[in-house]
């Protein structure tokens, strides 16, 4: 049988080793970035005007 002290020392390793696991595992299943809108209205609304034009064009 072990003595308390190895029980505690033991509990509190395995405490700290398993410490943010969730977090860890939420923030690899889901990423980091928040999801943001790609298409707003006012993007839809520039989208003709950020057109390349074909006298602009270099090919």
């Amino acid at each position: 049988m072990a003595s308390n002290t190895k029980e505690t020392w033991v509990k509190r390793e395995r405490r700290r080793r398993n410490a943010g696991k969730a977090a860890k595992a939420a923030r690899r299943n889901h990423g980091t970035t928040p999801p943001f809108p790609i298409h707003t209205p006012e993007i839809d609304a520039a989208a003709p005007q950020a057109q390349v034009s074909p006298e602009n064009r270099t090919e």
